[in-house]
């Protein structure tokens, strides 16, 4: 009898622990959006994989010869692309 309701207790607990959260709010904002996306490109590459970036972020990517102080300290994070050659 003991093993049964033991059992039966076990399996409501189980069944409970994989069932979906409804009551926790999605998250509506991240840390990127106090991020900046900064490059410099040689050929146009870098500018084109800083537009992915930016898009995918839902930034946007900045020619790092346009800067300011100011927007480069006033983000929280950087996201740099430069050129390798």
């Amino acid at each position: 009898m003991k093993l049964s309701v033991v059992i039966a207790l076990s399996s409501a607990v189980l069944s409970q622990a994989w069932a979906p959260v409804s009551n926790i709010p999605f998250r509506q904002a991240s840390s990127l959006n106090a991020a900046s996306i900064w490059y410099s490109t040689s050929t146009g590459n870098t500018e084109t994989i800083a537009g992915y970036v930016a898009e995918a972020a839902g930034l946007s990517a900045n020619d790092i010869g346009d800067a300011t102080a100011d927007g480069i300290t006033g983000a929280d994070a950087l996201i740099v692309g430069a050129p390798t050659w």
